[in-house]
Formats: structure tokens, sequence, C-alpha cells
């Protein structure tokens, strides 16, 4: 077993519940000015805020839905104000969310550089990760999962299984199971291999149909979107199915 869970927020006041392994802040989404929000619009900044007092190790995650711009990490200037903004700050890591066409090279220079720190590669794992020659992104998708994966610099690969809310039954059943299988044939250890969800749409049989993948496929842990939406009642089917307690 020895399953774990972890999560994002997007506020640096909120507090993971004790079971929680990871906790991780963002999204920063500005990639050239490292904060969160937009160029013109920026937020909080990893280089300029301390970690939050949280439970389990506590990282933040560089780029989500909207960043901007596409490439990044495109110099090692870039690539050294990731570092240095970990490393000063007390950040335990860092979760790479490529939702912007990052540079795979970039990346997987810096995630070897942030060794012996966590590092996470989280993507969207739907329809086009499975069916990688239907498009350009679910092909550049499969090769970065490879690229990084033959690299041994990321301690997870994280499989974004849900949208602006939970897919409907037939989606999660035509691709969930098949990205976990996908993810693991690219080279990625089964215990590597995360399931992420989102409270939002979340019940009681899509839960469970989550939680099953993980048992059977006896892959590494699973993630939570907005955790602070999650159901006290939901968080407590994921501990007891998991087998895992404060």
């Amino acid at each position: 077993m020895n399953y774990v869970i972890g999560g994002w927020t997007q506020s640096l006041q909120d507090l993971a519940p004790p079971t929680f392994s990871y906790v991780m802040y963002g999204m920063v989404t500005n990639l050239e000015g490292l904060t969160t929000g937009t160029p013109s619009s920026p937020g909080w900044s990893p280089a300029s805020n301390p970690t939050p007092p949280a439970n389990g190790q506590v990282m933040w995650t560089y780029g989500g839905a909207g960043c901007t711009p596409p490439g990044m990490p495109s110099t090692s200037s870039y690539i050294d104000a990731i570092l240095d903004a970990t490393n000063m700050n007390g950040w335990a890591g860092v979760d790479f969310d490529d939702e912007c066409n990052m540079n795979v090279d970039g990346l997987i220079q810096t995630m070897g550089a942030l060794q012996p720190m966590q590092t996470s590669y989280t993507f969207l794992a739907g329809w086009n990760y499975n069916n990688p020659g239907s498009s350009p992104e679910g092909q550049a998708t499969n090769e970065a999962v490879m690229q990084i994966a033959v690299t041994g610099v990321a301690n997870r690969m994280v499989l974004m299984c849900y949208g602006d809310a939970m897919w409907s039954m037939p989606d999660i059943e035509n691709n969930v199971g098949l990205a976990i299988q996908r993810t693991i044939e690219n080279g990625v250890p089964p215990k590597q291999v995360i399931l992420a969800l989102t409270p939002h749409g979340l019940n009681e049989e899509n839960l469970n149909y989550f939680l099953d993948q993980i048992i059977n496929y006896d892959i590494g842990d699973l993630f939570i979107w907005d955790f602070p939406a999650l159901s006290p009642s939901d968080l407590n089917t994921i501990e007891q199915r998991l087998g895992i307690f404060a």
C-alpha cells in the first residue's frame, strides 16, 4: 500500500489536513515575473514569501491554467530565479504544472538542479494524452513524460483527470485507467504515478472509481485540487480506503 495524500490551494492561509504529506501553493502563472496572477496584475511570489506553516512538505506550483508565456523556463536566468526562490524561502520543492507548453529541456535542467528537493510534473491526462497520434498536444505530453521519466529528475508524475469539475463517468471510465497504464508504459515507476481529482462535481461513484484505480494499479498518491473545498466525508472515504491516518 504506502499511499499518501497531497493537494493544491491558491491561498497561503489554507492549512492542509493532518493526513496530507504534500501541500502545494500557487499557481505561479506569471512565469517571467514568477508571481501568481498575470503580468499586468501580479499576486504573491514564492521569491518573496517564506513557506506558510502547513502539514506535510510545503511546495509551490510553477505554472497552472492560463500560465504564460509558453516555452518557459527558456533561459538560465529564469531557471536560476526558480532555484533561488525555492532555496531562499524554505520551500520543500516545486510542482511544475505544464498547461502552457513549457520548455521540457528547461524543466529537466531545473528539476535536476533542485535535487534532492521535491519535484513533480503535473499534466492533463485525458483523451489527447491517451490518443497521442490524434493531436500535437497529446504527442507533446507523451514525449515530455517519457523525457522526464528517463532522466529520473521528478519524484512524481501527477495526472490531472478532471476539468473545471469532475469529468462525466463515461469520460472517467474511458480515460483514467488508460492514463495510468500509459504513464507506466512511458517509463514512470507505478509508485511515482499520482492521480489527481477536484472536489467540484465529486460524488460517491466517481470518488470510489478513482480510489479503485489507485488500489488496482498500486500507484503512489492521490492529489486534490482546491483541497479546502473537499468535504469531510469525502476526505474520510479517501483516508479509510487508502489506509492513511494522522
